[in-house]
């Protein structure tokens, strides 16, 4: 039994990308406890906060044909005052599905088109703690010989780059990353 109930479901700031809520949970003894977060949905309620998870954005973790190498981005991250390395990723548009969406992102960050999605995972939560955003995580292959010019948007700054398992290795030992990379990435690299 949920030891909580939500009471209220304020909309305290929205904006371009995200709006930040506030919303009052009572505990099992009475007592009320505000809690913060952001969401992609402005128009949420607490009828449809609690609805099954709709990835509102998509992550690919891209090799090439003969699996030998993987797709990194390397993206500047506002937050860090830092780059990052990471996967492709991007939102998911309104009137897309999740396959077009991962072909537009893929060819807007890499200029890479898709060759074939292998897997794609049922919309998981990243940070449930700070938001309800979903991603839906696919596994590609890409034609790493046939690349097309790019279209990033002007407040991305953010490059690409092939690396081999050793390459992989130094980059889990050395740098930042995001924990889905990190985690995929080691799988990759000390596969047998």
């Amino acid at each position: 039994m949920n030891p909580f109930t939500l009471t209220s479901l304020i909309p305290l700031r929205p904006d371009r990308w995200l709006t930040y809520y506030e919303a009052m949970y009572q505990n099992e003894h009475g007592d009320l406890m505000p809690y913060h977060f952001v969401s992609r949905d402005s128009n949420l309620t607490i009828e449809t906060l609690k609805r099954p998870a709709n990835a509102s954005a998509v992550a690919m973790f891209c090799y090439n044909q003969n699996h030998s190498q993987v797709l990194l981005t390397k993206q500047f991250r506002q937050p860090l005052n830092d780059f990052v390395y990471g996967n492709p990723a991007g939102l998911v548009e309104p009137t897309e599905s999740i396959k077009q969406a991962i072909s537009r992102e893929l060819m807007a960050e890499t200029g890479y088109s898709l060759i074939e999605v292998e897997h794609c995972f049922a919309p998981s939560y990243s940070s449930p703690g700070l938001t309800d955003g979903a991603v839906s995580l696919a596994i590609c292959t890409l034609d790493q010989a046939k690349q097309t010019d790019r279209t990033l948007e002007v407040d991305e700054a953010l490059s690409i780059l092939w690396v081999n398992r050793a390459e992989a290795q130094t980059i889990l030992a050395n740098e930042k990353m995001t924990g889905r990379t990190q985690i995929l990435l080691w799988q990759w690299a000390n596969e047998q």
